[in-house]
């Protein structure tokens, strides 16, 4: 009787130390993320809204090869530039707040 009780127990604490790490990754992956530029994502959205009016429009014959091509294209282009600067705007507005830690546990040290 205390072997399966002890068996229990040892199945109970492996599955805790599987488990551990996956609950904890799904509670920073819920943790909400602020838009540092909603102006530039109100771009984005229009960029790819666009992509997919071009794309109906096409398929719907409203336009030709050559103009869905040079549509599509153009419009491309600009959503991935508007992503590339999304991107390079939320890696910059983290560089400082990782600064300020280092700032703070320095200062904690010496104090």
């Amino acid at each position: 009787m205390a072997a399966g009780i002890l068996v229990a127990l040892l199945a109970l604490a492996a599955v805790a130390l599987i488990a551990w790490p996956l609950l904890g990754r799904r509670a920073a992956a819920a943790e909400p993320v602020e838009d540092p530029n909603p102006a530039l994502g109100d771009e984005i959205d229009r960029s790819l809204h666009a992509i997919r009016e071009i794309d109906f429009d096409h398929r719907a014959g409203n336009l030709s090869d050559e103009d869905f091509a040079e549509l599509d294209a153009a419009e491309r282009a600009r959503a991935a530039e508007l992503l590339r600067l999304r991107d390079e705007q939320a890696v910059a507005a983290k560089r400082p707040a990782k600064r300020d830690k280092a700032r703070t546990a320095k200062q904690a040290d010496s104090a």
